[in-house]
């Protein structure tokens, strides 16, 4: 079974992952461009800071309401196989490739944030959701140039 650390931990690979690719775009790029990116690169690590504060507040005993071998091993194994490997690829060289992974990612690492939120219940979940969805917007607009 994973416990409240291990999840963080998964949590944590996502956002510190995104925060590290969006870095290493900026630096293919100028201008405006490049402040969209570092501006994403932020917000995945703010995202780290709020996943911190919703698991830490979680009591001990109310762990075992939600986290039962079948939901946190669905979870893991998620992020094993939907996110961890895209994460773990290198930047694309070519700029279109690049923003496609991201928004590969992107729209991965919501559904898992989804998963996440039906069983913790927590409003900064849905914002951090509701932030993840913009990011996935704004990669689409630079696509779309």
């Amino acid at each position: 079974m994973i416990e409240i650390d291990q999840l963080l931990d998964v949590i944590l690979k996502i956002e510190s992952s995104g925060y590290t690719y969006y870095m290493n775009l900026s630096r293919r790029v100028q201008g405006k461009t490049a402040e969209i990116f570092e501006k994403l690169a932020d917000d995945e690590r703010k995202h780290s800071d709020r996943f911190r504060e919703i698991l830490g507040k979680i009591p001990k005993d109310e762990v075992a309401t939600w986290s039962s071998e079948e939901v946190t091993g669905y979870l893991k194994t998620y992020a094993e196989i939907s996110i961890f490997p895209k994460l773990e690829k290198d930047v694309p060289t070519e700029f279109d490739d690049a923003l496609m992974l991201a928004l590969d990612i992107e729209k991965e690492s919501i559904a898992f944030y989804l998963e996440i939120e039906e069983y913790l219940k927590d409003p900064l979940i849905m914002e951090i959701i509701r932030e993840e969805r913009e990011h996935f917007r704004t990669i689409l607009k630079l696509l779309k140039k």
